[in-house]
């Protein structure tokens, strides 16, 4: 697969603010809900099982990040997500998302993501799509690009929760 570059970056997430210009509307949306569940799964030991993504994710359902497809499948998604537990690290999507909104089966969103690593405070933004079927994720495709610590610094989403 195609690894995208910085500038490929950069022309995805402002093309992602533009479609994402409305507001976030006061429902939720599946991938908000997902991102919910996730969020207290990461901090839980044995939250990441295929009995959970099961409930948000088609059998089949893939993860794309920067166009290189990182799970295919649930216990794909297990492992992909297991593996980022086990390491040490401390992630978590910001909610509400910056914007989000659902068009027929396809929700685009533009959001947050803070983590720490190594003990490494990071932030990082987040565009991108997923598509449903029958209410269920059948693909998360996200472009990121992490902000350096200057800019982190003047973003209230980048701060601790």
């Amino acid at each position: 697969m195609m690894k995208m570059n910085a500038s490929w970056k950069g022309c995805l997430l402002a093309a992602a603010l533009c479609l994402c210009s409305a507001q976030a509307s006061s429902a939720k949306d599946e991938l908000s809900t997902m991102f919910e569940w996730w969020n207290a799964a990461f901090k839980t030991e044995g939250g990441f099982n295929a009995e959970a993504f099961a409930r948000y994710y088609t059998p089949d359902a893939r993860l794309l990040i920067d166009g290189v497809e990182q799970a295919r499948g649930i216990e794909a998604w297990v492992r992909h997500f297991r593996k980022i537990q086990a390491s040490g690290a401390q992630v978590e999507i910001v909610l509400p998302f910056r914007h989000v909104f659902k068009q027929g089966d396809k929700i685009y969103t533009y959001h947050v993501i803070r983590s720490v690593r190594n003990g490494v405070m990071g932030c990082t933004l987040a565009a991108g799509h997923a598509f449903l079927v029958d209410g269920k994720i059948s693909e998360v495709n996200l472009v990121r690009a992490a902000l350096e610590p200057a800019q982190a610094a003047r973003d209230p989403a980048c701060g601790k929760s």
